[in-house]
């Protein structure tokens, strides 16, 4: 039977600062257009469930409030931390259709986005609908609270210090999102390349020709042409991604991956 005691209730506190930051920051869930009290409804659930297994290694309630203030402190970031650690997989591709848009000449047709604070071009748009799509297909909102419950294990509630966040990591991820964006976009980017070769070779011989206004729609349609063909290594490509940097960004950050 489950009793309330002063480091059980301690120990929720600090399990839901963790997951409310992770909240904030996680990919999909920290979305803007799911409302606020959602998110603190999730942060609560979440913390109900997690506290009472984690029961053995919830630290005693301590008497001082300024350790309270500092675990509660330690946790946010903690939190925060994770959920970027995440993020930073969606950024990946994110910034492979970015790069595709640009060069299929759609960069300038980039329009603000009231739902996530940014400029979105077409590409940007289908992109992100199809990365949270794998992302539930794959069950990746399972992932992310798989990924929660294993830093309760590896860091219990109100041990977390800054300094244990390994700095080859972090840089290991943000290499991984670059990796990730190259990956996405390389099948269009090789086309685009053999098109703008091959524009070259008709400009040097028939410079009667406007190249720069017959370019553009040749690039835009062999651009949507490879990126139809390409779509189910795409898909499969952001399943692996999904399923392996994002529920083992937690283990690398503590050095535990």
């Amino acid at each position: 039977m489950l009793t309330l005691s002063p480091a059980m209730t301690y120990g929720f506190l600090l399990i839901l600062i963790r997951t409310s930051g992770m909240l904030v920051s996680a990919p999909l869930l920290s979305h803007r257009g799911i409302p606020a009290w959602t998110r603190v409804g999730f942060a609560v659930f979440f913390a109900l469930v997690l506290t009472p297994l984690q029961e053995e290694r919830l630290p005693a309630a301590p008497a001082n409030l300024g350790v309270v203030a500092g675990a509660v402190l330690s946790e946010a970031l903690f939190g925060l931390a994770l959920g970027l650690a995440m993020q930073l997989v969606f950024a990946g591709l994110q910034m492979g259709s970015h790069l595709l848009g640009l060069q299929m000449g759609f960069g300038l047709g980039s329009v603000y986005d009231p739902v996530t604070g940014a400029q979105f071009g077409a590409l940007d748009q289908f992109y992100a609908i199809l990365a949270a799509l794998v992302f539930f297909t794959v069950n990746g909102h399972h992932l992310v609270i798989q990924a929660l419950a294993e830093t309760l294990r590896a860091v219990p509630p109100g041990t977390f210090n800054p300094l244990m966040l390994q700095s080859g990591a972090i840089a290991g991820l943000v290499a991984g999102l670059f990796i990730t964006a190259v990956r996405v976009a390389l099948p269009v980017l090789a086309a685009l390349f053999l098109t703008d070769v091959g524009m070259g070779f008709v400009a040097r011989t028939v410079p009667q020709m406007n190249i720069l206004v017959v370019g553009l729609p040749i690039k835009i349609g062999v651009g949507l042409i490879v990126l139809i063909a390409a779509l189910p290594a795409t898909t499969a490509l952001m399943q692996t991604v999904v399923n392996g940097p994002l529920t083992g960004s937690s283990q690398r950050l503590l050095g535990a991956g």
